[in-house]
């Protein structure tokens, strides 16, 4: 019996490849691209790039960036049926240990280049909260039906924290919160569509959408069930 794999494979695994060539080439001269572009912003002062060291420090670099890679690796975190590998957990892990020292240092020693100094509590939470709140979602969804004590413990630990930071920056005058002098439209600009999206938008929208995904696979089972009962062409 002949083993060898059929024409249409053949032709499918020849486009696959061809894609991939292609992928890594054109992935490749973006690389390089982007390397000359920041090479000539940072080290020779092309004005027209707009990037140098006072314009493009760390802290810009994660305002550009934090949000789309968020919704890169926000499907892993959707999907059920997806566990992430121990060493990219690791990888992970470890970068988050390395960003902590380099944003302890970034204040203390300070490092310019980061251009963390002069960011308070406040612009923190513009900067993370709403991708945390993306990242969050999907186990937000599981605690729903999964809620234990321990998870109360935490939640009203973290609650209080933050109520205990927010009256000191009010009341206290904690200037490294930067809370004085926003007022409740600010807070809403910072949380309303954080706080909206696990608790009002995704539940809302959730049932709307796997009414969907089941029809569609109920419609590819009632396919697949009328090929097999089809009887031969004589």
């Amino acid at each position: 019996m002949d083993s060898s794999p059929s024409p249409a494979a053949r032709s499918h695994a020849t486009r696959t490849a061809g894609w991939r060539a292609r992928s890594t080439l054109l992935a490749a001269a973006c690389g390089l691209a982007l390397a000359v572009v920041l090479w000539g912003g940072y080290s020779r002062t092309w004005s027209w790039t707009g990037i140098n060291g006072s314009t493009a420090t760390l802290w810009d670099w994660l305002h550009l960036l934090l949000l789309p890679l968020v919704f890169a690796v926000l499907p892993i975190c959707v999907r059920r049926d997806t566990r992430m590998d121990p060493r990219v957990k690791s990888i992970a892990s470890a970068s988050l240990v390395v960003f902590a020292i380099v944003v302890v240092a970034g204040y203390t020693v300070p490092w310019a280049w980061t251009g963390f100094r002069g960011n308070t509590v406040w612009d923190w939470l513009g900067l993370v909260v709403l991708p945390v709140t993306l990242l969050l979602m999907p186990w937000f969804a599981e605690l729903r039906g999964d809620w234990h004590r321990h998870h109360a413990v935490i939640t009203a630990t973290v609650l209080a924290v933050f109520v205990a930071i927010v009256l000191g920056g009010y009341l206290g005058g904690w200037s490294w919160t930067g809370f004085t002098g926003n007022t409740l439209w600010d807070w809403l600009h910072l949380l309303l569509l954080p706080l909206l999206l696990p608790t009002v938008i995704v539940p809302a929208l959730s049932p709307i959408a796997m009414r969907h995904v089941t029809v569609v696979a109920e419609q590819k089972d009632a396919t697949a069930s009328t090929v097999e009962i089809a009887p031969p062409v004589a």
